[in-house]
């Protein structure tokens, strides 16, 4: 390798303007078709030749016209560089940086897509050689040119950027289905639920019905007591010796049977908890079953037995998931909503930057965090009398609502968390300046 001074002052030279006048004048001419494309922004400016500043004119001069001498190099590096310290001052709050990376993220047309390259194989002419030698399309300079050539690091970064942003708007629509799925089977078992409690209470005053009909009826009479629903002719059909024992009997056979269609539903609406349990339990074993229970009890005590059961497994998972799964999914939702649109006001206004997606997942973090942990601060309920007035003041929301909610505002939630600790734990707001 060559030590010449001369020879790498020269390749420092080389370097420097290269960069001065391909990456940054590709980045001011970015700017520049930025700016001319918005209606609320302006290169008035950069026609007043009285103001001492660069103007178009000058920087177009510049990328087609080459230098007569080394001070008109230098002038002209100068002038590059004002332009595109006064272009970004115009083109606020994006930058040069925001613009080349929002155009390599969502392209305006990418001629290395396979789509293109399909394209032009397709109806493009022939099919060897380079692209192009037989597709023009590829010669045509667009604006994804200038943002490849001036930020050329950022190429790869782009693109990795845009599969994992599909990547993750992808996974919030998994999400979002398994979420509306299992917040619909919950809201059916919950029905299921409050069915069955509705049927019981109904046959719990049936009972009650009953046993006064049974006093009554022994009480006016000299028979020895008796008990309804139990007499049976010679061939086992129902007996009845009164109509009022006809009609609460009948009313009883109906409500019994719409409690085993409901214990029904209820045994088919736990298959899937039941399976995903069984799943979770195996690598602990089971508990050992008690067989000399089972084998005292009656087939109606153990069928009693196994629909408590299956009651008790329902309200478990209704309550369990209903109140600490779904939040969660619903917090995740919400970070994910407000991601999304982040990044798609972001595009619109081309203020991408490579941070965005690092700072998304955080987001995403935050939002999950925050939703499974909402429920803990506040009433899902609504005010309730004589209580204090808690973070969402008097709105009634439900834990799933609350969750999303605050998914989708977490910044504000946590500001709001801050100041419930300062409350709490009476710490003074260190923005608050003490009195004098």
């Amino acid at each position: 390798m060559s030590s010449d001074p001369d020879e790498n002052g020269s390749a420092s030279c080389q370097r420097i303007e290269d960069f001065i006048f391909v990456r940054e004048l590709n980045e001011v001419f970015l700017l520049l078709d930025h700016i001319s494309g918005r209606w609320d922004k302006s290169l008035y400016n950069f026609h007043n030749h009285d103001d001492g500043e660069p103007h178009i004119d000058e920087l177009c001069a510049i990328g087609l016209a080459q230098p007569d001498s080394e001070q008109q190099r230098v002038a002209q590096a100068v002038k590059v560089l004002c332009a595109k310290d006064k272009l970004n001052a115009a083109a606020r709050p994006a930058t040069g940086l925001t613009i080349a990376f929002t155009l390599l993220v969502v392209g305006e047309d990418n001629r290395r897509d396979w789509r293109n390259w399909l394209r032009d194989k397709m109806f493009g002419g022939g099919g060897s050689g380079n692209a192009s030698a037989h597709s023009p399309h590829w010669d045509k300079p667009t604006r994804l040119t200038l943002a490849r050539t001036a930020f050329p690091g950022l190429v790869r970064v782009a693109s990795s950027f845009n599969l994992r942003m599909k990547l993750v708007v992808y996974l919030l629509l998994i999400g979002l289905v398994l979420t509306c799925v299992t917040s619909w089977h919950v809201a059916g078992g919950s029905a299921i639920l409050q069915h069955l409690d509705a049927v019981q209470a109904a046959q719990a005053a049936l009972s009650k019905e009953i046993a006064e009909a049974e006093f009554k009826h022994t009480a006016s009479t000299t028979a020895p007591p008796m008990q309804f629903c139990t007499e049976a002719d010679t061939a086992g059909s129902p007996h009845f010796r009164s109509t009022e024992e006809y009609q609460l009997c009948t009313r009883r056979q109906q409500l019994t049977a719409q409690a085993a269609a409901i214990s029904m539903n209820l045994r088919d609406w736990l298959v899937p908890w039941q399976a995903c349990y069984s799943v979770l339990a195996r690598p602990f074993g089971r508990m050992p079953e008690n067989g000399a229970v089972q084998a005292s009890a009656t087939p109606a005590e153990m069928q009693g037995r196994v629909q408590r059961a299956l009651e008790e497994q329902a309200r478990v998972v209704t309550l369990v998931v209903g109140t600490a799964v779904l939040p969660l999914c619903y917090g995740v939702l919400g970070a994910g909503a407000a991601v999304v649109r982040g990044l798609w006001a972001k595009m619109r206004e081309s203020l991408l930057s490579p941070r965005d997606f690092t700072l998304a997942l955080l987001q995403l973090a935050l939002g999950a965090t925050i939703g499974a942990c909402i429920a803990l601060f506040v009433n899902p309920s609504g005010q309730t009398p004589g209580s204090e007035i808690g973070l969402l003041g008097n709105w009634a929301l439900s834990t799933s609502a609350l969750s999303f909610i605050a998914g989708f505002g977490v910044e504000g939630v946590f500001v709001a968390l801050e100041s419930l600790v300062r409350r709490v734990f009476n710490i003074s707001d260190p923005a608050r300046r003490p009195a004098d």
